[in-house]
């Protein structure tokens, strides 16, 4: 009996001891979203986004339109002033054509004395600087009158862009929340979802955009002196062909040069590919990918190398183009050579796999 009551408890402990992976690993796939439930939540994150573009749109939409009343005001007052300057203007003109001026010249041989021909001298000299000054000025209001013009109509086509755009990304969100609003409708998780829709803008908001903000700051330094860094070390430059010198950096190199830039820029890996640039980096429960390419953007003075952001990934989840283009306006991500040595411009710029190379060109 004492033998059977121990093989038992044994075997319940055998059993108990089986069945503890196999409830670990159920839990972690209930905690592990499917495909569908993450579509729902990476949709609940693009309209969280877009609806703060469409904030920041209709922002700018009343500012340019404050802008716009008051050039219209500027104008108007503008106007009353070169009609002004221009009565004056005509004044001077009409006698400079009709002669009055030069029967003033006159007087100075009517004098009898020296110092009376220099008082005389100063007066005319003085009538003249007058003259001068008078059509300076039309000249001077007529031109700000013009400038003023011109920006009225450069705010008007920027008011008109602002509304296409808004109207754009207005039309993509309220489809995108009718597609979310049906989806949640007849789904049994529901209230599930949407509390992981609302963690995840949450944690986007308060981690994501203040990590993703340091990176790109960080990044856009970097970029900005890595030219400085290849032109220093004699294994990145090839001078075999001395006008056109070729600077080649692999993905390895260009890791190593990030690494010692910043503390932050450690937990960032770039890849090098023929299609793509790709950065993957961690910081605490905050995964990031940014994805681009590098491009020639030709200047009149210098050129510059420029990485294009083409994907922002924040934790599995792709944020939409209006965070980056938002991003891209707050940092440029770029580098001149020829801000750091001046005799050497840049000509073109291509992506191998694992290599980048950029074609520069002497000009002394």
């Amino acid at each position: 009996m004492k033998y059977k009551l121990t093989a038992a408890v044994l075997s319940f402990l055998l059993a108990v001891q089986l069945a503890l992976p196999i409830q670990r690993a159920s839990a972690e796939e209930k905690n592990t979203p499917p495909d569908e439930t993450k579509a729902l939540i990476q949709k609940g994150l693009t309209i969280y986004e877009i609806d703060k573009e469409v904030g920041r749109l209709n922002e700018q939409d009343a500012q340019i339109g404050i802008q716009i009343k008051q050039n219209e005001q500027d104008i108007v007052k503008q106007n009353g002033h070169v009609d002004d300057t221009r009565k004056h203007a005509g004044k001077v003109l009409r006698a400079y054509y009709t002669g009055d001026r030069d029967s003033i010249w006159m007087l100075l041989f009517t004098v009898n004395s020296f110092a009376d021909a220099m008082r005389m001298f100063e007066y005319l000299q003085m009538i003249i600087s007058n003259d001068h000054r008078a059509l300076s000025t039309f000249t001077e209001s007529y031109n700000k009158l013009k400038n003023l013009r011109t920006e009225l109509e450069s705010s008007k086509t920027k008011l008109q862009k602002t509304k296409d755009n808004y109207l754009l990304q207005r039309e993509k969100l309220v489809k995108l929340q009718d597609e979310l609003d049906k989806q949640l409708a007849v789904s049994a998780q529901a209230k599930v979802i949407e509390s992981q829709i609302k963690n995840l803008n949450d944690q986007w908001q308060e981690q994501g955009i203040p990590l993703f903000r340091e990176y790109l700051n960080n990044l856009s330094t970097a970029f900005r002196e890595l030219p400085q860094y290849v032109t220093k070390e004699n294994k990145f430059i090839d001078l075999s062909n001395i006008k056109n010198p070729v600077i080649t950096i692999t993905d390895a190199d260009f890791n190593t040069y990030i690494h010692t830039k910043n503390e932050l820029l450690q937990n960032l890996n770039f890849e090098f590919t023929d299609k793509a640039i790709i950065a993957k980096g961690q910081k605490g429960s905050v995964n990031m990918v940014i994805q681009g390419r590098f491009v020639l953007k030709e200047n009149p003075t210098m050129n510059e190398v420029r990485f294009i952001v083409d994907k922002l990934e924040f934790n599995g989840f792709q944020l939409p183009n209006t965070t980056i283009d938002d991003f891209m306006k707050e940092f440029q991500l770029g580098f001149v050579p020829k801000k750091i040595v001046n005799y050497l411009d840049v000509v073109s710029v291509e992506m191998k796999t694992g290599t980048a190379v950029v074609k520069l060109k002497l000009s002394l």
